[in-house]
């Protein structure tokens, strides 16, 4: 690392969290960190050295967090995985071990709701692709609740179990569940084809429901 990237590298880096924490873990562009690293840090630095830089930091690159591959229309799987980067997740990991660490610093109380909140926004700052699977990956691991969204499916995944109203020891546990099923399910997505057989697994699951297979059946094999 050159004399003016050491000399920078750690206010870029904060820059770079400070934004995620606030945006939904969306990273700026080059030219925002770099007019910011001017105007708010009085740093005399080249353009060029903060694009080598971040360039250079695959968890810090904006531009790994999109890709421009042409994939066939309607194969959700491939378009999936192939914009969701491994880069990308390991930032989401890192913005979400801050937040179990340090709620208050990013704005959050520390509840279920609040967490909950939090990292339904950054889902939708992937466009939802943070999040693809872990409601079926929920079902196939507590053997039930299709029909449960993902943040009620935690709940009852929590240790003791669904409580409702949450009391302050349910609630805490419902959070400390949370992070730990979400690395959990970021390690599945991370194995190779790891979201194809998350839903595999899924659908594997439905078939042995017999609702399912009720629903499912032609109108000629009912009754």
């Amino acid at each position: 690392m050159g004399p003016a990237k050491e000399r920078v590298a750690a206010t870029i880096d904060a820059i770079l969290d400070e934004y995620a924490a606030t945006h939904a873990g969306q990273l700026p562009t080059v030219r925002e960190v770099w007019e910011k690293l001017l105007d708010d840090h009085d740093a005399t630095v080249s353009y060029g050295t903060v694009h080598r830089y971040m360039s250079s930091h695959p968890l810090k690159n904006p531009d790994t967090l999109t890709s421009h591959t042409d994939l066939t229309a309607g194969n959700y799987l491939a378009a999936t995985q192939q914009t969701f980067h491994a880069a990308a997740f390991k930032q989401y990991r890192a913005l979400l071990t801050a937040v179990r660490r340090e709620p208050a610093r990013h704005g959050l109380d520390g509840t279920f709701t609040t967490t909950t909140a939090f990292v339904l926004g950054l889902d939708a700052g992937s466009n939802w692709n943070m999040l693809a699977g872990f409601q079926e990956w929920l079902v196939v691991r507590r053997g039930t609740g299709h029909d449960l969204t993902w943040p009620i499916l935690v709940r009852h995944l929590a240790p003791g179990g669904w409580v409702h109203p949450l009391t302050q020891q349910a609630d805490t546990a419902a959070v400390t569940a949370l992070h730990r099923l979400l690395g959990d399910f970021f390690d599945a997505r991370a194995q190779p084809d790891g979201l194809g057989r998350i839903f595999r697994d899924y659908q594997s699951w439905l078939t042995t429901q017999a609702w399912y297979q009720f629903e499912t059946a032609e109108p000629d094999q009912i009754g």
